[in-house]
């Protein structure tokens, strides 16, 4: 009888408007979604699956439009892409369709509450659907793998098992973090000679936290994890969830809501894959947005730490150098700064809607109103639900059947 954990590879998928389409600002906002009418990466993704050399895993796919109105075509697109290797190894489809008829089954049974937390809107939202998907499939681990990357490493899965669900001295290990290797070899961000950026020193913080490769230790606790190279036990994902309040960054955002309840990220640094993303989309000043309104909301929730059942308090300095350095109480200023180089920038180039925008950021230094009164607070109730949840769905039978079935499924 096999010894391997049981494992769920969960791939999120964005999708957009054809090629050459105005940006709508009603759409939803990811960082590269596939043009409708482009090839895309998530092929290349799927090819590179078949190196894994692991007997016990299945692979889901979890498809998401940018709006309500590309919701039908973006599914006929997935189904397209994942037809050649239905006969190759597990793998299933997840999107809107799927998530309406998942909700209807969680309402019949009484869970209202549960079915209006799940979304396909939104990076935090929808990696919560791929911890439910995991979960639904009886995973031990769930491996949560991007579109625009590649598997090279035939071992990878079994690196990703080997302590997982275990213990390192007195460390549960729930989570592991992997590297991100770039198309040049490198695991280092290239240097950032962009003068709106000079006030945020995102890159060469994110190069001294990468820096902790470098160690001799392969396993050490880490402050950063990367969305697509991320492993979580099952003892964690059925009991810490993303927070939807997050607009990007929700891979760290849950590195800190899992040491909330007492989980470090360990680095492991031989989990390695190759990340290839095609250029971002979204206008700039829409995605600094998010991530200003993302450090602002994670300082926030640090600061509203209150002593509650089960947590213990993360302070700061754990999270150094990122994202530590966009906690500390200089946030504002290096928001105001960079929001005023930006605003220069896109008035240099004639274009003043974007220049209104950047000062329309600046405004959003008072996020009064957008954010819970505590995010703490707040966050504790959504894991309470979240944890209530998953205990129901360990029961639920034709729920599972309803996963197992999204296999059979055009294959």
């Amino acid at each position: 009888m096999s010894e391997e954990k049981r494992v769920a590879l969960v791939i999120p998928s964005y999708w957009g408007r054809e090629s050459g389409e105005p940006f709508n600002p009603a759409d939803a906002v990811y960082d590269h979604p596939t043009p409708l009418d482009a090839p895309g990466t998530l092929g290349r993704a799927l090819r590179s699956v078949e190196a894994l050399r692991y007997g016990d895993f299945r692979v889901v796919v979890v498809g998401a439009a940018t709006h309500p109105s590309l919701e039908r075509r973006v599914e006929r697109r997935l189904e397209e892409e994942l037809a050649p290797f239905r006969d190759r190894y597990p793998v299933a489809l997840f999107s809107h369709s799927q998530l309406r008829e998942l909700k209807v089954m969680l309402r019949e049974r009484g869970m209202a509450g549960p079915a209006r937390m799940l979304s396909l809107y939104g990076y935090s939202n929808i990696r919560n659907l791929c911890l439910v998907a995991a979960h639904l499939l009886g995973a031990e681990v769930a491996v949560l793998f991007d579109d625009d990357q590649v598997y090279e490493d035939p071992d990878y899965l079994r690196k990703a098992t080997r302590v997982i669900g275990g213990r390192m001295g007195d460390l549960f290990v729930g989570g592991l973090a992997g590297l991100y290797m770039n198309a040049d070899g490198g695991h280092l961000l290239p240097p950032n000679r962009d003068w709106v950026f000079s006030q945020w020193p995102a890159v060469e913080s994110m190069n001294l936290a990468l820096g902790m490769v470098d160690r001799e230790e392969r396993y050490q606790v880490t402050p950063w994890v990367f969305g697509g190279n991320m492993v979580i036990h099952r003892e964690l994902f059925t009991r810490v969830p993303f927070d939807p309040h997050v607009p990007r960054g929700e891979d760290i955002d849950y590195l800190i809501n899992a040491r909330f309840f007492g989980y470090p990220f360990l680095l492991d640094r031989e989990l390695r894959i190759r990340h290839l993303p095609p250029p971002k989309t979204a206008p700039l000043w829409r995605r600094f947005r998010e991530d200003l309104d993302r450090f602002l909301y994670e300082r926030e929730k640090l600061r509203t730490q209150e002593r509650a059942e089960g947590c213990r308090r993360v302070e700061v300095e754990e999270l150094d150098p990122y994202p530590g350095r966009f906690l500390r109480p200089d946030l504002e200023e290096m928001i105001f700064r960079t929001c005023l180089l930006m605003g220069m920038e896109y008035l240099s180039r004639g274009d003043r809607e974007g220049f209104t925008e950047c000062m329309a950021n600046v405004m959003r230094l008072d996020f009064r109103g957008r954010f819970p009164k505590s995010p703490f607070r707040w966050y504790l109730g959504w894991q309470r639900r979240w944890q209530g949840f998953m205990a129901r769905l360990e029961g639920e039978r034709r729920l599972r059947d309803f996963m197992s079935g999204l296999y059979r499924e055009g294959g």
